[in-house]
């Protein structure tokens, strides 16, 4: 049988590679393979959104508080919050819009948690205002985020150029008339005077409670000791109860 054109044979020096032989190896081969570039797949997911999952929004909550408690709004920076959540920032936006809006969640989640704590208030003034301590001394991020948002945020009617405004004041003014609402009914048990009005002896308590923590150098200065120390809490305390009894007598004119 004759040639068919253009076919060359043996002569024309080209040879029939033959496919390679399938065994074990080439199977582990492919597997590996696929392994690898299972691996990059991930990795390459990683890349566009962090450890993304149903926790990335507490992650980067519990991170943004410790960043804006430490360096305020102005001074927190969205690179550190994601890298310490391990997300990458386009998380930030998707869960929250903006650093503004993560910055309201964080706050929203403190004096919701804060909410979930208090149960029910203490009656007498004197066990409140060491409740109010203890919430106060408990959680020193709290307090410099407050402190924060006094330096950053817009008084309630300050007449000064707008930063940014304070965070959900009719959802806390409600909470606060909860605890002004305590004292007033207390009062009106004759178990505190009257002479102060329940709105400012509140403010008052408020003051006595967060002092410490608000000025720790103040205590540093004063008595040469850690506001964050057994030591000192412990001496407080039992100043605070003391004071706090003084408010639980009516006056003689009453």
């Amino acid at each position: 049988m004759g040639k068919l054109a253009g076919m060359p044979g043996r002569a024309d020096g080209m040879r029939c590679q033959s496919a390679p032989p399938i065994g074990p190896g080439s199977i582990k081969d492919d597997s590996d393979t696929v392994k690898r570039q299972t691996k990059k797949a991930q990795a390459d997911q990683k890349s566009e959104t962090g450890a993304a999952g149903p926790d990335s929004r507490q992650r980067l909550l519990k991170a943004a508080y410790e960043e804006f408690s430490a360096n305020g709004f102005s001074g927190a920076r969205i690179e550190r919050i994601t890298a310490a959540a391990d997300v990458n920032v386009r998380m930030i936006y998707h869960h929250f819009g903006n650093k503004l809006g993560l910055l309201e969640a964080v706050l929203s989640e403190i004096f919701l948690s804060r909410q979930e704590q208090m149960g029910t208030l203490p009656e007498r003034i004197d066990d409140f205002l060491l409740f109010l301590f203890d919430g106060y001394a408990s959680d020193r991020h709290r307090v410099r985020l407050l402190e924060w948002e006094a330096l950053e945020a817009t008084a309630v009617g300050a007449d000064r150029p707008p930063s940014r405004d304070v965070t959900d004041v009719e959802g806390r003014r409600a909470a606060l008339q909860r605890r002004v609402d305590t004292i007033r009914e207390a009062q009106e048990r004759g178990e505190a005077s009257s002479e102060i009005e329940p709105e400012v002896l509140y403010l008052i308590l408020v003051a006595l409670a967060i002092y410490p923590m608000s000025f720790p150098q103040s205590v540093s200065i004063a008595l040469n000791e850690d506001p964050e120390s057994e030591e000192f809490q412990a001496r407080y305390r039992k100043a605070l109860k003391k004071v706090g009894r003084l408010l639980l007598q009516p006056t003689r004119d009453e």
